[in-house]
């Protein structure tokens, strides 16, 4: 009796050691191991090209330019259906911006051609063309202030957008000094199974979608929203005019009121970033902070998108303030005397087809 006593014992032992080694096989088998980083990334983007800081960028190409040499170039416009059907120019072809990679890679483009990318007003083509030349394409232009410059048909776009800060008349031309080098890179999830370039181009791939342009862009309003008046600050939000010194000084004298006055400048608290210059990890990549909202802003929104999308490609949670200071300060301080802001005068008329 004791004898088959121990033989059960030693049986249900071996039962037990055997489902005890099957469970540590199970828990000992390879896992696909992700980490958190997006220091691989910066430093592939750094050594590949470095577009973000590098005098290529921004890639924006003039109506003039394109209408001159309609024949060279190929016309890839991202509005949708509908709004290409009410009217294109001869030779585009009408894709969806998450189709833009697969069409370049593998419909035989000629990449020798300059690729120009059109669309309602510059300023999805922007940050499309900024992904574009992150995956490396480096023939690829945005087309300035898009169909709205083009043709007068599609200009109310950029013409309902000119306007003001609700905040404007605390605009201000002192400056502010860029935070200290202190700040972290943010955490993204990374696949360890891939390469560090597939990784890359795999993520640009994803944020090629018309959300991920959506969340890429703010109204002035929503600017607006996070400042506090009491405190004089951008609660949880940093603003960065991603432009030159003409457009974060900019001010307007107003000689009729009494006394008379200069009102202009920039957001209370905003910091200037220069293109080419200030977004190596070496530089000034490190001042920008990790937990809150970055809001840039340009002239007119196209370059500050290029910024943004390199920005959110990293991690960070950035924004283009939409159509920039032409919907923040165009009124109060005549931006219409510069350039890079959308002026009546320079709408083309040039010929569209249906």
């Amino acid at each position: 009796m004791k004898i088959i006593k121990l033989n059960i014992t030693l049986i249900a032992l071996i039962i037990s050691s055997l489902i005890f080694t099957g469970c540590m096989e199970d828990i000992n088998e390879p896992v696909e191991i992700k980490y958190y980083t997006s220091a691989d990334l910066i430093s592939y983007l750094e050594t590949h090209g470095d577009y973000i800081n590098s005098s290529k960028n921004p890639a924006i190409i003039s109506v003039d330019d394109a209408y001159s040499n309609l024949s060279d170039y190929l016309l890839m416009d991202i509005r949708t259906p509908s709004q290409f059907q009410s009217g294109h120019i001869e030779g585009a072809r009408n894709f969806g911006i998450e189709q833009l990679i697969d069409s370049l890679e593998f419909n035989n483009v000629n990449m020798e051609a300059k690729i120009i990318i059109i669309s309602e007003s510059g300023q999805k083509a922007a940050y499309a063309t900024s992904l574009l030349r992150l995956y490396g394409f480096t023939n690829v232009f945005s087309l300035n202030f898009g169909m709205a410059q083009w043709n007068i048909q599609f200009a109310d776009v950029w013409i309902n957008a000119r306007g003001d800060s609700e905040w404007w008349f605390m605009y201000e031309t002192g400056y502010y000094p860029k935070p200290k080098k202190e700040n972290k890179i943010p955490s993204i999830e990374i696949d360890n199974s891939k390469t560090t370039e597939q990784f890359a181009k795999n993520r640009i791939k994803k944020m090629l979608t018309e959300d991920e342009y959506l969340n890429a862009i703010a109204t002035i309003q929503q600017v607006d929203a996070t400042y506090s008046l009491r405190y004089s600050i951008f609660v949880d939000s940093f603003v960065m005019c991603y432009d030159d010194r003409d457009l974060y000084d900019v001010k307007r004298y107003f000689k009729d009121i009494s006394p008379p006055g200069t009102w202009g400048g920039h957001p209370i608290s905003s910091v200037l970033y220069l293109a080419q210059t200030d977004f190596k990890a070496s530089t000034n990549l490190l001042t920008l902070p990790i937990d809150k909202t970055i809001f840039s802003y340009s002239f007119n929104g196209q370059k500050s998108l290029f910024i943004t999308a390199y920005l959110r490609l990293l991690g960070y949670n950035a924004k283009s303030i939409h159509f920039g200071a032409v919907s923040m300060i165009y009124n109060k301080l005549l931006l219409n005397k510069f350039e890079q802001s959308f002026r009546e005068s320079d709408i083309r008329n040039y010929p569209i087809i249906n």
